[in-house]
């Protein structure tokens, strides 16, 4: 028996089983974009959004509106359906901006300050001109002899023990993942809520300086991913700052694709190394 008899059906039998498998992993991603293409369809038609059109490609989704505001809302409904990871909101221009459609109240996620107009606060005041002012008595400090008082040194600036560092690092691994609109730094409207959790850890932890650390995957190239994490960790950083943290306390800076935490081998793994890390710094 020849050595090409024996080997050909081995060869034939192999690549039918990588032909069973891709056919396979195709048709069970195509299952999933389609359960949850149903189910986000089904959550846009209970919140009465009409002529959404919704593509879902993996876990992801894209959203099309005839409007920015439409395709925004229209987007968090989507976001919001269990199994999607992230949803891009598109209008008749592209891309929808969510500075173009709302108040910066929505942007960070606080109430607008009250204007003058709506103070309530009465400012009447009834003043006696029937009376003669009276100057009051100067006071004089018993404790002076005439010179003038030294100023007060400044406190120096307390520093954070060991401890208070460490458990202040503590606190800040247990804030879930920051999520963004994919391929940009757009916070999600989940990952602006986790912003606003970090925002009062560090508000519990006022002597802390923390750097904000930026983290891709490994798909797109070195450069692109470089200057997206880099984006990403600004992005946090001044909404924090709007938040009201002490811009003095935090760093900001990108690693792109350099620094994973487990080797990408599925969709999972690759969404375990997108991520923004708070390292508190000595």
């Amino acid at each position: 028996m020849s050595l090409r008899s024996v080997l050909l059906p081995v060869i034939v039998a192999v690549l039918g089983l990588g032909a069973l498998s891709a056919v396979q992993d195709t048709g069970f991603r195509e299952g999933i974009e389609a359960d949850l293409t149903e189910r986000a369809e089904s959550a846009l038609a209970a919140a009465d959004l009409r002529g959404v059109d919704v593509e879902i490609t993996g876990r992801d989704a894209d959203v099309t509106a005839s409007s920015d505001y439409d395709a925004i809302t229209a987007a968090e409904v989507v976001n919001d359906v269990e199994g999607v990871r992230t949803a891009v909101a598109y209008g008749p221009d592209g891309p929808a901006s969510a500075g173009t459609v709302t108040t910066d109240a929505y942007l960070t996620g606080s109430d607008p300050e009250p204007t003058a107009a709506e103070d309530t606060t009465s400012q009447d005041t009834t003043i006696d001109v029937s009376a003669e002012a009276t100057p009051s008595p100067e006071v004089t400090d018993p404790s002076s002899d005439g010179a003038s008082a030294e100023p007060e040194e400044d406190e120096p600036e307390r520093k954070p023990t060991r401890e208070e560092r460490e458990q202040a690092q503590e606190d800040l691994v247990e804030i879930p993942n920051i999520t963004f609109v994919t391929d940009s730094a757009e916070l999600t409207e989940d990952g602006r809520r986790v912003v606003r959790n970090a925002a009062e850890v560090l508000e519990e932890h006022p002597e802390v300086e923390v750097r904000i650390e930026g983290h891709t995957d490994s798909r797109g190239t070195r450069v692109d991913n470089w200057r997206l994490s880099e984006r990403r960790a600004d992005e946090v950083l001044d909404r924090l700052v709007a938040l009201g943290v002490d811009e003095d306390r935090l760093t900001a800076k990108g690693y792109g694709e350099s620094d994973p935490l487990v080797v990408p081998k599925t969709f999972a793994d690759l969404e375990t190394n997108r991520r923004v890390e708070f390292i508190v710094v000595d």
